[in-house]
């Protein structure tokens, strides 16, 4: 129990921190679980078109060619997971009654990356030989990693369909976001995989960098809302 809690503890926190940074009008906590459900079970496609992808490109995270620990990282990591998660932020969530504000697409992509964020840090705690330190290196590294994604990937799907005037350059916008998130997750995890000490502080100089990006995100499509002049609603 110790081990499960430390796996979803920060998924929790951080959920919790974006769901609090919807002030004007939140969105319904069924519907969110739901979504954050999805991002559980895209795991098993991900992982079957990270194989496909592997295979395909004859790459992995063993190899010791930069070039091809580049491509690893960027098409094969970056795009499986970041296009899995589009895939549900698109299709379910962008044409949803529930998403009618700009910070609605923050909101459900970080519920969509914590979802896969939740499964992928249970496998690596409980498969590891030193739980408790994969755990408490996680919290502060590879979850607020995926809420990073989650954010950025979903303020450009905010801002296609509320503040794009027509719908080539929504999807432009949109397109946008799942490449942003394959940029950070990509060069996040190409430093990690170098497999060198004094380059991983370049994988942190990412994840600081883009969960400052995050907070931007965050502070523009909640002053871009237009419940701002309602009561805050807390809607279950």
């Amino acid at each position: 129990m110790l081990y499960l809690a430390l796996s979803l503890a920060p998924v929790a926190f951080l959920f919790t921190l974006v769901y609090l940074g919807d002030k004007y009008e939140r969105e319904p906590l069924r519907y969110l679980i739901i979504t954050y459900i999805l991002g559980i079970f895209i795991a098993a496609p991900v992982i079957l078109l990270g194989i496909y992808l592997s295979d395909l490109l004859g790459v992995d995270s063993t190899s010791t060619s930069i070039s091809e620990l580049l491509i690893y990282a960027f098409l094969v990591v970056g795009i499986s997971e970041e296009g899995m998660k589009y895939l549900i932020l698109r299709y379910y969530n962008y044409p949803h009654k529930e998403f009618d504000e700009p910070y609605d697409g923050i909101m459900y992509g970080v519920a969509i990356s914590l979802g896969f964020a939740s499964i992928e840090n249970v496998l690596y705690v409980f498969m590891s030989q030193e739980p408790l330190t994969t755990g408490l290196m996680r919290m502060f590294t590879a979850v607020p990693a995926h809420a990073m994604f989650g954010v950025l990937m979903g303020y450009f799907a905010g801002k296609a369909k509320f503040l794009t005037p027509n719908k080539s350059l929504a999807r432009q916008e949109r397109l946008k976001g799942l490449g942003v998130a394959i940029l950070f997750h990509g060069t996040y995890d190409f430093f990690l995989f170098l497999g060198v000490s004094w380059l991983v502080p370049f994988a942190i100089i990412c994840l600081v960098l883009g969960i400052s990006l995050a907070l931007k995100a965050i502070r523009l499509h909640a002053d871009q809302s237009p419940f701002r002049d309602l009561p805050p609603s807390d809607t279950i």
